[in-house]
């Protein structure tokens, strides 16, 4: 990444969370809500970047539209995640969220030998 401003990791987080992505140096910008989430993440995508990745609660994924989710999918540049939000999940799960995220990341799927941890 060449230095821009947006080449960063930016954490979209509730109000309890905001405090502790700041005291690990992270930009942090806390919204009130799902809603509020959405909507500035839809912001973030529209302007455009030209790096960085944004890191979201997994809830707040959950309340965007279909269209928006496409749109996430599809992007690879800023590189959107999902923060785990406390939800029990399963290795499996865990493996293909990883497998998701690493093919969007490097633009092909690298697969695990069974046994392998993730």
């Amino acid at each position: 990444m060449s230095g821009g401003a947006r080449e960063r990791l930016l954490v979209l987080a509730g109000p309890e969370q905001a405090p502790g992505y700041r005291l690990a140096g992270v930009a942090v910008e806390a919204a009130e809500d799902a809603a509020a989430a959405v909507g500035r993440l839809e912001q973030l995508l529209a302007e455009g970047s030209e790096g960085g990745v944004i890191a979201v609660p997994g809830r707040y994924l959950q309340a965007a539209g279909a269209e928006l989710r496409e749109r996430i999918e599809a992007a690879a540049i800023p590189l959107v995640i999902e923060l785990p939000d406390g939800r029990a999940e399963g290795a499996g799960t865990r493996q293909a969220r990883l497998r998701a995220l690493l093919a969007r990341a490097v633009g092909y799927e690298i697969t695990f030998e069974p046994g392998e941890p993730a």
